[in-house]
């Protein structure tokens, strides 16, 4: 469907939309279900001097209780879903589900998706944040994306031109949105792919919160790895020795099962959580000096 103007709304509560159950309400609210609704209503936003958020599956995201100023553009974009068997590469219209991704790849037998198994979210979001897990991020198996540039302009680009880092991109800091990517894997064995994804979501569901429960994901970045080591450093260990699993504030709370994930316990607000995150901070600062990051977005009005 092509964009709309009279289908965006004023003063939409979106917190239902997004993972951890928190947040205001946007100040214009559109729903894109494809690349030419998105596109028009990036237009209509620039025409318009409306800042412009892109949400997507929602996780990763601690909205402010203040809400989002300006156009929220709820991706819902499906319309391109193609497969390249000869290249072993799928490109998809970033509204789709991060899983849709892993599942295209395990029923092609193609490898190197599998780790993406279980992380909520969409492709769009997944770029933005260079989601990943077990020492694999998207971008590395990430070609390339059109997008719509900080001048509103509509390319493509490689994925040199993101600026990926660990959980971070130039999509993260500057008004480009993603409306399809493409990904280069690899030839493998169904039955290994299948077995590595059952493994790796069972090792999930041992430890993370159930969908049921508001949760953003992993709160604070890893740490880089020691000297001489690959593997980074996984802030739950530090956050585990400061004693974080029996901390709150408010409606907000440490994981009984992981120190960093911080949860929604039905009343949670922005403020709650950022205050337990300011606390975690400070105490693994005074026992390690070492500074976490954060991994979530905090988005929204100050």
């Amino acid at each position: 469907m092509k964009f709309n103007s009279e289908f965006i709304h004023k003063n939409v509560p979106i917190k239902h939309l997004v993972t951890f159950n928190i947040g205001g309400n946007a100040d214009y609210f559109y729903t894109a279900d494809s690349i030419d609704a998105i596109c028009g209503a990036v237009d209509y936003a620039n025409k318009k001097n409306l800042p412009v958020f892109i949400l997507g599956g929602g996780s990763n995201l601690v909205v402010s209780d203040k809400g989002i100023e300006g156009l929220v553009i709820h991706n819902l974009c499906e319309d391109i879903c193609t497969v390249d068997k000869e290249k072993m590469q799928i490109k998809l219209s970033s509204g789709f589900p991060l899983s849709k991704l892993v599942d295209i790849a395990l029923n092609e037998s193609f490898a190197g998706a599998e780790f993406f198994a279980g992380i909520p979210g969409s492709i769009g979001g997944a770029i933005c944040g260079n989601a990943g897990a077990y020492g694999k991020s998207i971008s590395d198996i990430l070609v390339s994306c059109d997008i719509i540039d900080s001048e509103g302009k509509i390319r493509t680009v490689d994925k040199t031109y993101l600026q990926f880092d660990y959980r971070m991109s130039r999509v993260k800091k500057e008004p480009i949105v993603v409306l399809s990517a493409v990904f280069q894997l690899k030839d493998g064995d169904k039955k290994e792919i299948q077995s590595k994804i059952d493994e790796i979501l069972e090792q999930r569901h041992s430890k993370h919160p159930d969908k049921s429960v508001g949760c953003a994901g992993s709160f604070f970045k890893n740490l880089p790895p020691k000297n001489g080591e690959t593997r980074r450093q996984a802030a739950g260990l530090f956050l585990d020795k400061v004693g974080a699993k029996s901390l709150s504030v408010g409606g907000a709370s440490v994981f009984e099962k992981h120190a960093n994930f911080i949860i929604n316990k039905g009343n949670a607000t922005a403020e709650d959580v950022k205050q337990l995150a300011k606390i975690l901070k400070e105490k693994v600062k005074k026992e390690f000096d070492i500074t976490l990051e954060e991994e979530v977005r905090y988005v929204g009005r100050e």
